[in-house]
């Protein structure tokens, strides 16, 4: 028996544990990735060339391109990288050859990029202006070449060029980090220099800055025409706008609070629905052999506390729902204008179809691996809390109601377990390299679902309160 019970209360912990996961490390996802996105965050529109590997250049950009593009938006917040399409460089030291990704870029790049520094400094304006020979390094291949980290100041030869290194970046140790690292070490140079100095050189990813977090695709639109008039084709492109991608991101984890406080509010409803009758039937039975002032009279205890029950539940369900609600954000592409429309359908799929075919040579940009990477994560999470802390909380649930164990002791034990699980998630979050920030109302709104499963439901299975 005190086997079993304890394998019941493991059963129960994990349950618990993997429910409470996805709200708390779900929302930590999402902050990582707004913080890996820079100061302007997820406040930006991404342009991308669907055909990178575009060696006569269709679907770059030139300088005066972004010029203009600066003025047809009306903004002067427009980063934009360079790629080259030749095989990586190389830097030796001694006999030992260390390859590196270069990317030329310009001095707002820190804005959109949450690029950390060991030492020293981004590119400035002045420096890209003038075409200072300078770059930044990865803290790994300043020790791989260098032997330490402290390597600003020092010369690194790229396309046989000397570039005094004016900055070395800190590896991003966070799960986000480790999934979009390739470990190819990262370079960055004015693109002005790289465009000068390789002639495959390209600019293909522009980032720019929205004026506000418009859910209504109203940036991907001015962007589009914005690009349109400057001569180039929108459809060879592809624009993102990371508001957009940040709602989606931020209601997932609302969306598994949501869920446990439907289902929550259905209990108590249920719940209240059961004293109803049990007053009524009460009333009912005693009025057969006696008068109604003398049944209440006589059962005004039994009435009032189930009367105060009822208030009690009502209350919860209000503060439940005032936990849970949120506005939920849809695509409007991805909303028909007819319920039954095959025809919509269909084309959707087209176009998921042949999306696939024109990004063959894609390379995707660093803000596109993290966003994808940390909606991978909370897709994750999701399916984890959701069917598998469901799948055993619920066990652990029909094994204490077989064990018919006292409810006064049970209450405290579930606590501890909560608290445990809470524990445990955030050092995972701090292992993780996440930010921890705990979404009280959701943390409340698990533990209300816990609770009235396990007491109310228990009481309606008619298991005694001792």
């Amino acid at each position: 028996m005190m086997k079993r019970r304890k394998a019941v209360w493991v059963l129960t912990f994990f349950g618990i544990l993997l429910m409470l996961s996805f709200i708390i490390l779900g929302g930590a996802l999402v902050e990582q990735c707004a913080r890996l996105n820079g100061i302007y965050s997820m406040q930006k529109v991404l342009v991308s060339g669907k055909n990178q590997a575009d060696l006569q250049g269709k679907n770059s950009f030139s300088i005066d391109d972004i010029k203009r593009l600066k003025k047809e938006l009306s903004t002067k917040y427009i980063s934009y990288t360079a790629r080259s399409s030749l095989v990586d460089p190389s830097v030796s030291s001694g006999s030992m050859v260390f390859p590196f990704r270069l990317i030329g870029t310009d001095y707002m790049y820190p804005m959109f990029s949450g690029l950390s520094l060991e030492e020293g400094s981004f590119i400035t304006q002045k420096q890209e202006e003038e075409g200072a020979m300078v770059a930044i390094i990865d803290e790994e291949l300043a020790w791989d070449v260098f032997r330490t980290k402290n390597a600003t100041g020092k010369i690194i030869d790229i396309f046989g060029a000397a570039f005094r290194i004016i900055g070395v970046m800190e590896k991003e140790d966070s799960i986000i980090g480790k999934l979009t690292d390739d470990g190819l070490p990262e370079v960055y140079i004015p693109a002005s220099v790289m465009l000068e100095l390789d002639t495959t050189a390209r600019i293909t990813d522009l980032q720019i800055k929205t004026a506000d977090a418009n859910t209504l695709d109203q940036n991907t639109t001015d962007v589009s025409a914005a690009i349109r008039q400057i001569g180039k084709d929108p459809s060879s492109y592809n624009i993102s706008d990371y508001n957009l991608k940040l709602a989606l991101m931020k209601q997932k984890p609302l969306l598994l609070v949501f869920i446990l406080g439907i289902a929550s509010m259905l209990i108590l409803l249920s719940h209240v629905k059961n004293l109803i009758k049990e007053i009524y039937f009460l009333i009912r039975d005693r009025c057969k052999t006696d008068y109604f002032s003398n049944v209440i009279k006589h059962n005004l205890k039994g009435i009032g506390f189930r009367i105060l029950e009822m208030a009690l539940s009502l209350t919860g369900i209000v503060l439940i729902w005032i936990g849970i609600r949120f506005t939920l954000y849809i695509p409007p592409q991805n909303i028909p204008d007819e319920l039954i429309n095959i025809s919509y359908y269909s084309d959707l799929i087209k176009a998921a179809i042949q999306e696939g075919i024109q990004n063959r040579g894609y390379v995707a940009p660093q803000a596109e691996l993290i966003v994808n990477a940390s909606d991978m994560l909370l897709n994750l999470f999701f399916c984890i809390s959701f069917i598998l802390g469901f799948l055993l909380f619920y066990e652990g649930l029909r094994e204490l109601k077989e064990l018919n164990m006292n409810s006064s002791k049970l209450i405290p034990v579930l606590g501890l377990l909560f608290i445990l699980s809470m524990g445990i998630l955030t050092a995972a979050a701090f292992l993780s390299g996440l930010p921890y920030g705990t979404d009280v109302k959701g943390v409340l709104v698990a533990w209300a679902f816990i609770y009235v499963n396990f007491i109310i439901t228990r009481k309606e299975s008619g298991v005694k309160n001792v």
